[in-house]
């Protein structure tokens, strides 16, 4: 059986990014990042940038289809809007081109596991477990 062709397997995993990013909100960057990282062998500095290339016309799609559900709240957005923009360009981006690959693939690792725990409600169980206080 021959291989798949390489426009083949983008438009599938694309397909699966604008799926699960327009269901979740997660903007695609947890899917893609791993897999321009593991599928395609980028180094992780190529998969921050085209995930956020990517992400650009994603999340562009994605909230026009919200809004005309009247799901978006354009205030908090464009408030939330600003920051991100000023902390990308002269923190993040910068940031992330000082930093070496692995660094950088721990990072996300880290953040992945934190939130996903937060997001399942493991947080406060931890804390009751544990005795610790203020966790939540």
């Amino acid at each position: 059986m021959d291989k798949i062709p390489p426009i083949l397997s983008y438009l599938g995993v694309g397909l699966t990014v604008g799926i699960v990013s327009a269901l979740l909100g997660i903007g695609g960057g947890v899917l893609l990042v791993p897999a321009l990282v593991f599928i395609w062998a980028c180094s992780m500095h190529t998969a921050i940038g085209t995930s956020l290339a990517v992400i650009t016309v994603t999340s562009l799609a994605a909230a026009t289809r919200h809004h005309m559900l009247g799901n978006v709240d354009f205030a908090l957005a464009g408030a939330l809007a600003v920051g991100a923009v000023v902390g990308s360009f002269f923190i993040g981006a910068p940031l992330a081109e000082m930093l070496p690959g692995e660094t950088l693939k721990k990072a996300f690792g880290v953040l992945l596991v934190v939130v996903g725990l937060r997001m399942i409600g493991l947080f406060p169980y931890l804390a009751q477990v544990l005795h610790i206080g203020g966790v939540g």
